[in-house]
């Protein structure tokens, strides 16, 4: 009778055990917790010069506006999702939804070669009017004497209309000086704000506007939250996200069941007929996770940023983040407990609070604009010509040249790698044993050289020694190669 009561009993308990909700149930009860995002924003860069740039980034790459209003209308969207962990209309998410890359090597690439190129442009045509200039003073200096009045008035009134633009560009080129390490660049944000699952959303008056509160400083820690301007949240969403019970979560474990519930592709992938709907998906764990990231056998897409990921009992267990790479149907998450810092302000060295108060990259943020090369590396670079030409080492020298730029070589215009070649195994065929010895390089102008060299070699034909001095022009472009080289004397 004993044994049939213990029995019983474990059979009791064994009945009584708590069975998991099902997935369905978890759906049901947590979707109307998750908000879509949308972030509208665009990049401002000052320079100490005055120049500002506004740009938005698209496929890795800046398109630049002319003027902030520009730039304001046609701010680039990004999707995110969100969660809500409070009843204060906190909701927690990625930094990288609320805080997009700037890609600020690639937009400072950009800036330092627009920079570089406006430079060239500039006193190329301080050039041409020095030279128109020259040649006004040639025309009145030899024909003084026959000129009739009127022409004499056409000449001096040319002259000084030259001489007021070299002026005027010699007065910009200064203003395009700048430090880079005092470049500031700034995210200003147009537009942050949340779509509710299961409404209609069919313009920006759909969404609740909401402010940036709290990112992480950690790179590899890409969490933020964000709150409802009205810091409430709304009353029909029973269910947040708590994080009060992080201490006492089991740790996941491999092959332990997950879920997702989020906004893939954003709005494209989640609108229907009936509103914008949520995506439910599951997993298992597939890694044993460490302290800052879980990955499970889930496959995202871009939207699904900053989605929940809870484990079989409801329990957030991370905030995805990021897919894979190449390897389909895995992504990786952030661990709930650096949320639960990152909401408790602890530890210290993970918050940034105010974040919207912060420049997007400050200016102890290392630069990535770089100066524009010195007159040491142009004039190393027509000594290494020189004396690859020297050495006749053809492939050597052509490296000098921008071929898809380059507009004049002595009597060629826009040549080829096949007229370049042609006229160097030429010269070399016809002499033997040259060399160039340099007397003087002057500067003309930034990336202007004008080169007095010394030619000797021996003429095959004639059979004797000969030494020719000239003077070379080098025209250096934007690319810090040659566009240019002609004899001037």
């Amino acid at each position: 009778m004993k044994k049939i009561l213990i029995f019983t009993l474990t059979l009791f308990i064994l009945g009584c055990k708590k069975k998991p909700p099902e997935p369905t149930e978890l759906y049901s009860k947590y979707r109307n917790s998750v908000a879509l995002i949308q972030n509208s924003y665009y990049f401002k860069t000052s320079l100490d010069n005055g120049f500002e740039f506004f740009y938005t980034i698209e496929n890795n790459k800046p398109i630049f506006f002319d003027e902030e209003q520009e730039a304001i209308e046609n701010a680039g969207i990004s999707y995110g999702t969100g969660f809500f962990i409070s009843k204060k209309g906190e909701l927690a998410t990625n930094r990288h939804v609320v805080y997009p890359n700037k890609e600020n090597e690639l937009v400072g690439e950009e800036i330092n070669d627009y920079l570089n190129d406006l430079q060239y442009k500039i006193k190329k045509a301080i050039n041409e009017k020095q030279t128109e200039k020259s040649k006004l003073v040639d025309l009145w200096n030899e024909y003084y004497d026959y000129l009739e009045y009127d022409e004499k008035t056409e000449i001096k009134d040319n002259y000084s209309t030259n001489e007021n633009d070299v002026l005027e560009l010699e007065q910009l080129l200064e203003k395009l000086d700048f430090n880079p390490k005092n470049t500031i660049t700034e995210l200003k944000r147009v537009y942050l704000g949340i779509a509710f699952d299961d409404t209609h959303v069919t313009s920006i008056n759909d969404f609740k506007e909401c402010v940036a509160i709290k990112k992480a400083s950690e790179d590899e820690i890409d969490l933020a939250i964000i709150q409802l301007k009205n810091k409430t949240t709304p009353s029909n969403i029973k269910s947040t996200f708590t994080l009060n019970n992080q201490s006492n979560l089991k740790t996941s474990k491999l092959n332990d069941k997950v879920y997702m519930i989020g906004f893939n592709h954003g709005i494209s992938l989640a609108n229907t007929g009936n509103g914008i709907k949520s995506q439910f998906t599951q997993g298992t764990i597939t890694q044993d996770p460490d302290k800052k990231r879980v990955l499970y056998s889930i496959p995202t897409l871009p939207g699904s940023s900053g989605s929940p990921i809870i484990d079989k009992w409801g329990d957030l267990v991370a905030v995805n983040f990021a897919k894979t790479g190449d390897f389909q149907g895995f992504s990786f998450g952030i661990p709930s407990t650096l949320l639960t810092a990152l909401y408790n302000d602890s530890p210290s060295n993970l918050v940034t609070k105010n974040p919207d108060l912060e420049l997007a990259n400050s200016k102890q943020e290392k630069n990535k604009i770089k100066p524009v090369k010195t007159d040491s590396y142009y004039k190393g670079q027509i000594r290494n010509l020189l004396k690859a030409e020297d050495e006749r080492d053809f492939t050597s020298a052509i490296k000098y040249y921008d071929l898809k730029n380059i507009s004049r070589y002595w009597d060629y215009s826009n040549p080829s790698y096949d007229d370049i070649s042609k006229a160097y195994y030429k010269s070399w065929k016809t002499t033997s044993k040259s060399s160039n010895s340099i007397n003087s390089i002057n500067t003309e102008w930034e990336r202007i050289y004008d080169v007095n060299l010394d030619f000797k070699f021996y003429h095959n034909k004639k059979k004797e020694w000969k030494t020719i001095n000239s003077t070379v022009r080098f025209v250096f472009g934007q690319n810090e190669k040659l566009i240019e080289v002609y004899g001037i004397k």
